[in-house]
């Protein structure tokens, strides 16, 4: 009997030892949970010295200098007062590269280069297949063109400097890094369009042409009636949107049609689906359609790096940290994805849209 009530003390006496010390290690937790919140507030960084503050603008100073003189700010909502984004100028008689799809519709397009406000603007090119719109303006003295670089190797984990904000008078940097391989970054059929509606009756009966598309260019009519589409043949709707699949602004297909029993063959450019792009899960996730650029993918090819723009801050240049033009920014893709032309495919782009 003795033995059994000095187990039954030993238990109790092992009970209150546990809760105790439970009790124990709970303050211990309480404490070092409380000691981590205090050492994370003294080691925030004050706001001058994170990776877009006071401090690092003052460290790529000379970049922002580039950017002073060779980007241009652009506006399109007639007053000069609201960017709508970002220009790359090219060369010195007044020719600006911008982003095609921020500035499409608008009727008044104004622009400031350095300081200096030019409000006679026009868009003399475009082309579909990289989203970007060639503008000329009559300057009253030499403009200085961004110097393109000639290496094409830029390597993840490079140091670039883009467009920040801009006031009236002075252009800010935004940096960071090389984040991905420079790649192709594909889009889905619903990116493009042939520029055609077809009749309910008969599915691929044209009954209107869309004004200023590809198919217009090409000649098609309202009573045409498309038989093939590249190397697909048309027997329902869907195969129309099986032959652009892969497709990409600007690329063409050879369309065989029936008009008044006669076959023809006309060469269409596809051109963008006008209006906002489909938003994905990770889109909305990354501030949907406000944050994110409206055409943002079907693009040869870019450099993919993580530079925190707004979708207003693309269209201008890339630099490295020589301050060199090593692409021009085409679109913010993600919270932490932007995208530009490199500079070997951009040298080509301007050559082709100069006249």
């Amino acid at each position: 009997m003795l033995n059994i009530r000095g187990k039954i003390q030993e238990m109790k006496t092992r009970e209150r030892y546990r809760n105790g010390s439970g009790r124990c290690r709970l303050a211990v937790a309480v404490l070092l949970l409380m000691g981590s919140f205090w050492l994370h507030a003294q080691n925030v960084l004050p706001a001058d010295i994170r990776i877009n503050g006071k401090v690092m603008w003052e460290a790529f100073e000379s970049q922002r200098q580039v950017l002073q003189q060779s980007s241009a700010v652009v506006y399109t909502d007639g007053k000069s007062h609201v960017k709508s984004v970002y220009g790359v100028v090219v060369s010195a008689d007044g020719y600006v590269l911008t982003k095609a799809s921020e500035i499409e519709g608008k009727k008044s397009i104004s622009m400031r280069i350095g300081r200096d406000l030019y409000t006679n603007v026009e868009v003399v090119n475009v082309d579909p297949r990289w989203d970007v719109a060639m503008l000329k303006v009559a300057a009253d003295h030499p403009l200085v063109p961004v110097d393109l670089s000639e290496d094409d190797d830029v390597v993840q984990g490079h140091w670039v400097v883009s467009n920040g904000s801009a006031s009236r008078s002075t252009r800010r940097v935004r940096v960071g890094v090389v984040s991905a391989m420079t790649r192709e970054i594909k889009s889905s059929a619903s990116d493009v369009i042939l520029g055609v509606m077809l009749s309910a009756d008969d599915a691929l009966k044209v009954e209107k042409v869309t004004p200023k598309s590809g198919a217009e260019k090409a000649g098609l009519k309202p009573g045409d009636v498309l038989k093939r589409s590249g190397d697909v043949e048309l027997k329902e709707r869907a195969d129309l949107l099986k032959s652009m699949k892969g497709k990409k602004p600007g690329d063409t297909l050879e369309i065989e049609l029936l008009r008044e029993k006669k076959t023809m063959l006309l060469e269409v450019e596809l051109m963008a689906r006008p209006g906002k792009q489909m938003m994905s899960r990770n889109d909305q996730m990354s501030g949907g359609e406000d944050s994110l650029s409206k055409r943002r993918d079907g693009f040869p090819r870019v450099i993919h790096h993580d530079t925190p723009l707004i979708k207003s801050s693309v269209g201008g240049p890339l630099l490295d940290l020589n301050g060199l033009c090593i692409g021009m920014n085409i679109a913010r893709a993600s919270r932490v994805a932007t995208f530009a032309i490199p500079a070997r495919e951009l040298r080509g782009i301007i050559e082709n849209m100069i006249p």
